[in-house]
């Protein structure tokens, strides 16, 4: 792929081969808020599933930067006109991308998306920390305005608002189709030693068109040529979600990591992380942030454990929540036998969230659901090169495997027991195995 930019430095990677990057990216990168995401794992608790995913968010955001470089010069490999006298604007915007998709985890909280609420309260996340930092840290700041780019522009690119202009440029960073997915699937499938997430990169990176809708602003669309690479990145992505992140093992050790720092904040123990939230304002001490990471709140669970904590022995690895019920069906069946387990557990003196913990989750394909927006427009839509680029309808139209899947996403449904509690537990299933042979004897008989 072509290197738009001609960035002088590179550093190896089993994704990419190299990664490309530019002086002032290399000086962003050696700031202390930035090194910090060396200390962040990119998947907290699956190294307790899969033992090698010891990566960090770290390698991860470099993993964007050039997911990103590589489908934004793909999108130009194949629309040439957007260069034409307009070179300048063009680099100006790539390198705003690249900024962007470098510093998008840069506010991301220790070992789990679960610790934002506790350490951020709700309504506030990760990318307005990182938008912050951006903003706030000086030596960011000024790397980009070095480059003639505003710190908003690149802050606003990860959540706020864009200008007309550069609007589009968000789609690479967050969408459906963005260079953050991009780049995880495959470096934590490597990294995990599965082949779930993986997908045709290089296909992939060039399916996407610009054209322009009936406003006159540009859009993605997709090469009808190209459809099955991006089916195939969907279904890797499923895939990933179900036997990574949302594997059985690894989602009780997040259930229990919520329950710790519930535990910690009842306690006002919480590690002390460097942001001051008051309303709406956000304040970052970066001295006690740059320290704030996966080693500090493993100090503290350490110390808990030592002091006899439960949910510290667990997520120290020497102690376990067991599964008691586990599918991912959608069903009247299963609904009910997941609800008459709970009050089965309840009625043999079980608390929930104490003695055992309950998961109700919904794991979509994608989330692709309408073939059109409200003003009527494609979502997605399909151009066919073999016709000018002419728009053909939406993705839904021309993948029957999208359109058969748009509103049939998976439904987790898991209950978790504490090794104590699991000789109550297993009264608890006996007696639901009666329920559930009494409620199929009742459906016989009406039959």
């Amino acid at each position: 792929m072509n290197q738009l930019l001609r960035p002088p430095h590179r550093i190896r990677d089993p994704i990419y081969g190299y990664i490309w990057l530019t002086e002032s990216e290399l000086s962003i990168i050696d700031t202390p808020v930035f090194q910090r995401l060396r200390r962040i794992g990119q998947l907290a608790f699956t190294k307790y599933v899969y033992p090698t995913a010891e990566h960090s968010r770290f390698v991860h955001s470099l993993g964007v930067l050039q997911a990103a470089t590589n489908i934004f010069e793909e999108v130009l490999r194949f629309n040439p006109e957007l260069q034409e006298g307009n070179e300048k604007d063009v680099l100006k915007n790539l390198q705003t991308l690249r900024f962007a998709a470098l510093l998008h985890d840069t506010g991301h909280m220790p070992l789990s998306h679960a610790a934002e609420k506790f350490f951020l309260g709700e309504g506030v996340s990760h990318e307005k920390v990182s938008r912050y930092i951006i903003r706030k840290f000086s030596t960011v700041a000024e790397e980009i305005q070095k480059n003639d780019i505003s710190p908003d522009t690149v802050a606003n690119l990860l959540n706020g608002k864009q200008t007309r202009s550069i609007a589009i440029l968000k789609k690479f960073i967050s969408d459906e189709f963005d260079a953050d997915r991009a780049d995880f699937l495959l470096r934590d499938s490597y990294f995990c030693g599965v082949k779930y997430g993986e997908y045709d990169y290089i296909r992939y990176a060039g399916s996407f068109r610009l054209i322009e809708n009936e406003n006159g602003e540009r859009a993605f669309a997709i090469e009808k040529g190209n459809l099955h690479a991006v089916e195939s990145f969907l279904l890797a992505r499923y895939h990933y979600y179900l036997q990574v992140p949302f594997h059985r093992t690894r989602r009780g050790y997040d259930l229990v990591f919520e329950r710790y720092l519930q535990d910690l904040k009842e306690r006002d123990c919480l590690p002390e992380s460097g942001i001051k939230i008051e309303g709406s304002r956000l304040e970052i001490d970066f001295d006690k942030f740059q320290l704030f990471d996966d080693y500090t709140v493993f100090e503290q669970i350490k110390k808990d454990m030592s002091k006899g904590n439960p949910w510290a022995k667990i997520l120290m690895r020497q102690d376990h929540v067991h599964p008691v019920f586990d599918v991912e069906k959608e069903s009247e069946g299963n609904e009910n036998d997941f609800l008459d387990l709970q009050e089965e557990l309840d009625h043999v003196g079980l608390k929930k969230n104490q003695d055992y913990f309950v998961l109700d989750k919904k794991v979509e394909v994608h989330k692709i659901l309408e073939k059109s927006d409200e003003k009527g427009e494609s979502v997605y839509p399909v151009v066919d090169k073999a016709r000018d680029h002419k728009v053909m309808g939406s993705i839904l139209d021309h993948s029957s495997i999208l359109e058969a899947t748009r509103k049939k996403p998976a439904h987790l449904r898991r209950i978790y027991v504490t090794t104590s509690s699991m000789p109550k537990a297993q009264k608890a299933l006996d007696s639901l195995k009666q329920t559930v042979l009494a409620r199929e004897k009742r459906k016989k008989g009406g039959a």
